[in-house]
């Protein structure tokens, strides 16, 4: 029961925080937080000893200074970085972990056209102090929904009645 609240919960932080970014371009602390604090017990739940959680504990860290770099060049905003790097806590070291980034550059590319073309009809829109933003918190949250689908036990369950 713990398991699967977490993993609703999850689903809700990955809706909100991509609704939340497009609206006002930010994804506030509470959001990463919540995100990193309600992956605790699913993890200490869901993985059978203490190694494999300190995995997932250390991709967080290097996603967090990765992501620390990006912002420092003005690649990523802070509450992106962060985001990432909560998510990521829940993803771990392996190939989930490489897919995730991908699938989150992916988005985040069909993002900025999108962004570009929307730009052409509200010219206004994304323009903050002067420069366009991008709210990329909505490729980070369909990377987590791919995670989700895929790892997550009602995930999972889902898409089996979906194939059903």
């Amino acid at each position: 029961m713990i398991i699967a609240t977490c993993e609703v919960l999850l689903l809700g932080l990955l809706i909100t925080g991509a609704v939340h970014d497009v609206w006002f371009f930010r994804l506030p602390n509470w959001l990463t937080f919540s995100t990193a604090v309600v992956a605790l017990p699913w993890l200490l739940l869901s993985l059978p000893s203490l190694p494999p959680i300190l995995l997932h504990v250390l991709a967080a860290i290097v996603m967090l200074l990765v992501g620390m770099l990006a912002f420092r060049f003005q690649m990523l905003g802070g509450g992106d970085v962060k985001w990432l790097a909560s998510l990521i806590f829940w993803v771990g070291f392996n190939l989930d972990f490489m897919r995730f980034l991908v699938m989150t550059s992916l988005v985040g590319g069909v993002l900025g056209v999108i962004v570009l073309i929307l730009s052409k009809v509200r010219p206004g829109y994304g323009l903050k102090d002067g420069k366009r933003h991008l709210p990329y918190g909505v490729a980070i949250a369909a990377a987590g929904v791919d995670f989700w689908i895929r790892r997550t036990q009602l995930g999972q369950a889902l898409a089996a009645l979906a194939r059903s």
